[in-house]
């Protein structure tokens, strides 16, 4: 290990030494245009060690000789804020409401078309408050799929299914799903039986005739699992472990991917992704017979903290007003209704939502 001392934090750092040139920022290196490795790992000898280092006068920069001859010159605060134990200090955004604390931040989700047509301020806005809160709504927009497209791909791209890009859907039976129906739809993900569920879930209803119900209503599950966790860790530990198989099939599709219904980070520990769906659920295959009870008892303590009233959020989603909210962390049902409505949506990769939120600054 090679040891520096970093005066900014008054902390000494024990570096790896191979970790420390694979790091090498100089022009031989690195491709300062394309942001890549320029060399095969292979490439370095195994015996790399450090000959000679200082620290210039100001204490920014480190430079370092290798017994190879090779010459390296680091940002100090870059190597500090690589590693691993800082990276698990850093701020999460993220806020958690029950529907009491989310209706007192309302008008924070609200964003016009038309600002978030004209303004890049209103943009990093909004996707700021999509990290927060994991919901938001763009008003004003014209009722009808072209426009609703407009307003979605003004911010992200659009993520391609075998639904479509833009999907429109009522209560016709075009695909085998509980969504295209009028029936109750207690609270979900969608995409459980995708290897890569979408990241971001947009509906726009474009219109309710001769009817009445249909409200939807918005949970949120990140809220949910810190309950769970703090109140009945044993049970948390027990959802973030065993995986659920779900499976979708219609004519000419059968898609199937098995996961925890609470996916943490392998290195922090947060809850990065939210996954339920009692109506996409498979054959149950993936746990020993003498472990199923305790599963039943976690599973069904969870749903009850999720279907607590305290952290509905009901609204009827009128035409004019898109939402768009987080399928790794907002679960969203919807009451069954009478008459003919019409709703049209989208999704969007998690990748390209999280890359947003990086080029706005928004996100590490």
């Amino acid at each position: 290990m090679f040891e520096i001392k970093c005066e900014k934090k008054n902390e000494i750092l024990k570096l790896n030494q191979f970790w420390l040139r694979d790091h090498c920022r100089c022009l031989q290196c690195y491709n300062q245009v394309t942001k890549q490795r320029k060399y095969n790992l292979l490439d370095l000898p195994e015996d790399i060690a450090v000959k000679d280092w200082h620290n210039t006068e100001d204490g920014k920069l480190l430079k370092v000789k290798w017994n190879d001859g090779h010459c390296s010159e680091y940002d100090l605060d870059f190597i500090y804020n690589s590693q691993m134990d800082n990276i698990k200090l850093r701020n999460d955004l993220r806020m958690p409401w029950k529907s009491s604390e989310i209706l007192s931040k309302e008008n924070d989700l609200k964003f016009k078309l038309s600002h978030v047509v004209s303004s890049e301020d209103c943009v990093k806005s909004l996707v700021k408050a999509l990290v927060q809160y994991g919901i938001v709504f763009i008003e004003q927009v014209p009722a009808n799929t072209t426009m609703t497209e407009m307003a979605i791909r003004r911010i992200f791209p659009i993520m391609k299914t075998f639904f479509g890009e833009m999907f429109t859907f009522s209560d016709a039976p075009d695909h085998a799903d509980t969504a295209y129906s009028k029936d109750y739809l207690g609270p979900h993900t969608d995409n459980t039986y995708f290897c890569d569920a979408a990241g971001l879930q947009v509906l726009h209803c474009l219109q309710h005739l001769n009817g009445t119900g249909g409200e939807n209503f918005f949970i949120d599950g990140l809220n949910a699992a810190y309950e769970l966790k703090n109140f009945h860790p044993e049970f948390f530990d027990i959802l973030t472990k065993v995986s659920i198989p779900a499976e979708y099939i219609e004519t000419g599709q059968y898609h199937k991917h098995s996961a925890p219904l609470i996916r943490t980070d392998s290195i922090t520990g947060d809850i990065i992704q939210l996954r339920l769906n009692v109506y996409d659920r498979a054959m149950f295959n993936t746990l020993p017979q003498r472990d199923m009870q305790k599963f039943y008892e976690s599973f069904r303590k969870f749903l009850q903290i999720i279907q607590n009233p305290a952290n509905k959020w009901c609204m009827k989603l009128q035409p004019g007003t898109i939402v768009i909210f987080d399928n790794w962390r907002v679960y969203h049902g919807r009451h069954s209704y009478t008459g003919h409505r019409t709703m049209t949506g989208c999704y969007v990769q998690r990748t390209d939502f999280r890359s947003k939120a990086r080029v706005l600054g928004i996100i590490d």
